[in-house]
């Protein structure tokens, strides 16, 4: 174990790690202070659902100690900044839905971080895809989504689906699904998901587009149907559910993802210690048993890898969200 002479000379001759130890079981470097993970959202939602557990298996192996911490309002663009303006030496974090890197910059005429200056890419924790869904608004005989926009155009009024708010990827992947079936569909956003598919369960919307963990229960109750997920192939956790590319649907390849970041310029050797770290911890089968109980799949990827998944997801729904027309002004 580095001495404390040790490492107080050390932080003289390199300010590039200021909280930095080896660790002596692994060419790692580890955190030596508390790590402080934000996510933008309240407690209980699905983020938090993978942040907790995530957290308490990095305790120990980056850090002594790692906590999660809510900052939640502005759609997650607190925490966002949080982080943004925080010392660069990996102790505060945040975990994101990857919608605030690569849809909000298209959304938020003033969004006050960039998603490339600002941050330095870290790794996934898991992957997810939304399914379209629909209740007893909608006769039990629609099936798939070609049925449903038969049923929408001879009931027009009632053409609609619900979302987990305005400017989520979920709003524009409901988007997507409309525009590739030829669906006029009045899309409906609430504050989260959760309401969004009572509703569907209970009948006052037709549809609705939510993250899959979240009809995923009503489905195996039998209390709606979930015509169709987003992903290039099916999900595990309803492997009869076709894909949209499945049903005729090409262009509609939508996954989502949580992922870590770390300020700028935060040092390449802590940067790769959490991510390895990360890996390791969404490897484990506690984790993946958690995960799955959400409908998530593990994933880890290295930070180069995380990096060019932003740039090019951001590329991809530039154009998409410009098409809307759809924007927010604060």
């Amino acid at each position: 174990m580095i001495q404390r002479r040790t490492l107080l000379a050390a932080s003289v001759c390199s300010l590039a790690a200021p909280a930095v130890l080896a660790q002596p079981t692994a060419a790692l470097p580890t955190i030596a202070k508390t790590v402080r993970i934000l996510q933008g959202f309240p407690p209980g939602g699905s983020l938090d659902s993978v942040t907790r557990p995530l957290a308490e298996a990095l305790r120990g192996r980056y850090a002594p100690t790692v906590i999660t911490e809510n900052r939640s309002g502005a759609g997650g663009r607190i925490a966002m900044d949080a982080v943004k303006a925080a010392e660069p030496d990996g102790s505060l974090l945040v975990i994101a839905p990857a919608s605030l890197m690569v849809i909000y910059p298209h959304v938020y005429k003033r969004l006050s971080y960039d998603p490339f200056k600002d941050f330095t890419s870290v790794s996934t924790a898991c992957t997810f895809q939304f399914g379209f869904s629909v209740g007893p608004a909608v006769p039990a005989e629609v099936r798939t989504i070609q049925q449903f926009a038969q049923w929408c155009k001879a009931n027009p009024s009632r053409a609609s689906f619900g979302s987990p708010g305005e400017g989520t990827m979920a709003h524009f992947a409901g988007v997507m699904v409309a525009r590739a079936a030829g669906m006029d569909l009045q899309h409906v956003p609430y504050r989260g998901g959760a309401p969004a598919i009572q509703d569907v369960v209970g009948g006052q919307i037709a549809a609705s587009i939510n993250v899959l963990a979240e009809p995923l229960p009503f489905a195996r109750e039998g209390r709606i149907r979930v015509l169709a997920t987003t992903g290039s192939t099916r999900t595990p956790f309803l492997p009869d559910v076709p894909t949209m590319r499945e049903m005729g649907f090409p262009d509609v390849d939508i996954q989502e993802y949580f992922a870590v970041w770390a300020p700028a310029k935060t040092p390449q050797p802590i940067v790769s210690a959490l991510a390895e770290h990360i890996r390791a911890a969404v490897n484990t089968k506690e984790l993946q048993d958690t995960f799955a109980a959400r409908a998530f799949l593990p994933s880890a990827v290295t930070p180069r890898e995380l990096d060019a998944m932003v740039r090019t997801d951001f590329d991809k729904w530039a154009p998409i969200v410009k098409s809307t027309g759809f924007s927010i002004d604060s």
